[in-house]
């Protein structure tokens, strides 16, 4: 019989690294170069390269609050979604951050009881485990934006 933490891991590893009916996140930056990931369909619309940055910022600002450091969501907010671009080396290093922070959520979902899973996030009445899968469901919503974006442009 399945657990809440196998559906929360499986949730984690099929939105970000692997293939279920969707494309992962992690497959849909494979193979992008910077200038791709820099790429805008119009001036007010998001880059690959932006929307990583914004997965990354976001994760570990959660990764963080629930580790008991407490992020200024105000200063993450206001450092949303700012321009990106660069060499191939600097998105190369983005997209290896994007990797650790998901690693980083895997390993500590490994880490913790069914318990701690089903208990509440502190300030939030939502169990811990429904949080988690809440933000894998982000990676895979990006996913389908980064997807797009590379359509647009033949990629």
């Amino acid at each position: 019989m399945a657990t809440l933490k196998d559906a929360v891991l499986y949730h984690l590893e099929y939105t970000f690294e692997k293939e279920a009916w969707q494309p992962s996140l992690a497959m849909a930056v494979d193979g992008l170069r910077a200038a791709q990931a820099a790429w805008k369909s119009a001036p007010p619309r998001h880059s690959a390269w932006q929307i990583v940055r914004h997965v990354i910022r976001w994760k570990q600002a959660t990764f963080d609050d629930w580790h008991g450091r407490k992020p200024n969501y105000e200063e993450v907010e206001r450092g949303d979604w700012q321009e990106a671009s660069g060499t191939d080396e600097a998105w190369q290093a983005d997209v290896q951050r994007l990797h650790a922070i998901s690693r980083e959520f895997m390993d500590w979902v490994q880490s913790l009881s069914e318990e701690d899973l089903a208990r509440p996030v502190a300030g939030d009445d939502m169990a811990l485990g429904i949080r988690l899968m809440r933000m894998a469901t982000h990676d895979t919503y990006h996913a389908g934006q980064i997807r797009y974006v590379r359509a647009l442009q033949g990629a």
